[in-house]
């Protein structure tokens, strides 16, 4: 885990500052006036504060050199931005738009590369001075919210960190206003670019970039269940698109959302409310949070991924059979939680159809990857190695003309070989031998 140096200084130097309830209420309304006590106070430590991050608010600054100004489109047409009570502005569609229907194509008007390095400033901390390098370009962004959620120590710490580059970069309060300002901005609207990588086998989203898109921040908003969803191109500047991704047909003048990290399919309801809260500084009111049931059961993951290790162990014995009757299982237990359409179950239906391939069974697991194949198509890149290894197989796997019925077994674990769609059947599958995974 990468320990930041802007975040270590900054916590050392709240011990100097003033930090009570007062303190606070006072960035929260008059951010010049509190900034400036913090401000008076940090002076004396600015040799030190130099010392320190110096170097790596120069590094940040020039990062703004490499950015590329490119604006923002919208393909598929049909939408507008709405103003809702209680909501603000939201973007809904005019006219009925089907899964894969591009809504914005838009590049940041900054970006900054992750970093794992031991000695580097946070990514909002980077982000953040870039943006303030380049003020007279990006008007646009000045204008989205800054309150930077209402967690108040997030608060002190942005107090501090916008005071400590300040200190670095010259002697001017009003440039401590402006960063505190634009730190603000990033924590509520700047989006994690990701890019899938390999993880254990398995393709998986990772983190690669920190980045602000101004259209895409300013109208759209947030669900636990989002019917839309944010589709990254690194090859393209880091170009991001929002796709409709409900695999039934958006209406005219249904919201479009996205989700801002939590997902009913991870979270419980209280934490996803609790994260929301701290970094954007809304109760979320989505239908899964406004349901009036309790806390989501996800014992369906923890079943999920007992059966896929024993996959995994399967897998290692070179065990193909007993494999894919587990990932059978297993993809079984994920339709609890996510829904039909959902990028992450085409994912390890493409893992099923391969395990079903190597046990034998040519038929099902074309029949699986045309499954998956038609969840990807509209929604992930051509480049895409999972659509990339289903659109071969596809080809390689020609479909019968009549599929030939295969005569029942004896062997009770082929006969529900790669259908398995319960605990009673994985059971059945493997002779009785799988594990009780009730709590």
């Amino acid at each position: 885990m990468v320990c930041y140096a802007d975040l270590a200084l900054g916590h050392r130097l709240l011990k100097e500052l003033p930090c009570d309830d007062d303190a606070v209420a006072a960035l929260r309304e008059d951010p010049p006036r509190a900034l400036k006590r913090f401000w008076e106070a940090l002076r004396p430590l600015q040799d030190q504060i130099r010392k320190e991050l110096g170097s790596l608010v120069t590094a940040a600054l020039a990062e703004s050199k490499a950015s590329d100004l490119r604006g923002c489109s919208h393909p598929s047409g049909g939408i507008e931005v709405d103003e809702v009570p209680d909501r603000g502005r939201c973007l809904k569609v005019t006219k009925p738009l089907t899964r894969g229907s591009v809504l914005i194509r838009e590049f940041p008007v900054a970006k900054v590369l992750l970093e794992s390095k031991e000695h580097s400033l946070h990514p909002e901390t980077r982000l953040a001075l870039v943006l303030s390098a380049k003020e007279e370009k990006t008007k646009v962004a000045q204008k989205l919210l800054d309150h930077g959620g209402r967690d108040a120590s997030a608060l002190r710490m942005r107090g501090v960190l916008a005071c400590c580059c300040g200190l670095c970069i010259g002697n001017s309060i009003e440039k401590v206003v402006s960063l505190f300002g634009w730190l603000g901005r990033v924590r509520i609207n700047a989006v994690a670019v990701t890019a899938l990588v390999e993880a254990d086998g398995d393709m998986v989203e990772d983190k690669v970039a920190l980045a602000l898109y101004p259209e895409l921040a300013r109208c759209v908003n947030h669900s636990c269940r989002p019917n839309g969803l944010l589709r990254f191109n690194a090859k393209e500047s880091h170009l991001v698109e929002l796709l409709i991704s409900s695999p039934h047909k958006v209406a005219a003048g249904e919201e479009v959302t996205i989700s801002y990290g939590p997902l009913a399919s991870s979270m419980v309801r209280s934490e996803r409310q609790a994260a929301l809260r701290a970094q954007y500084g809304f109760e979320c009111r989505c239908p899964s949070c406004a349901s009036k049931v309790q806390d989501e059961d996800f014992h369906w993951k923890r079943k999920a991924q007992m059966l896929d290790d024993r996959a995994r162990a399967a897998v290692q014995r070179e065990a193909w059979q007993e494999a894919a009757i587990a990932c059978s299982a297993s993809v079984a237990m994920l339709r609890e939680g996510f829904r039909d359409g959902d990028i992450e179950l085409a994912r390890e239906e493409c893992k099923l159809a391969g395990l079903t391939l190597r046990a034998g069974d040519a038929v099902k697991a074309r029949e699986i990857w045309a499954a998956a194949c038609q969840v990807l198509r509209p929604l992930v890149l051509p480049a895409d190695p999972d659509l990339q290894e289903a659109e071969e197989m596809l080809k390689r796997l020609p479909w019968p003309s009549i599929r030939q019925e295969r005569p029942p077994s004896k062997d009770r674990s082929q006969a529900t070989f790669a259908t398995a769609a319960s605990k009673i059947e994985v059971a059945a599958a493997m002779g009785g031998s799988m594990p009780d995974y009730r709590d």
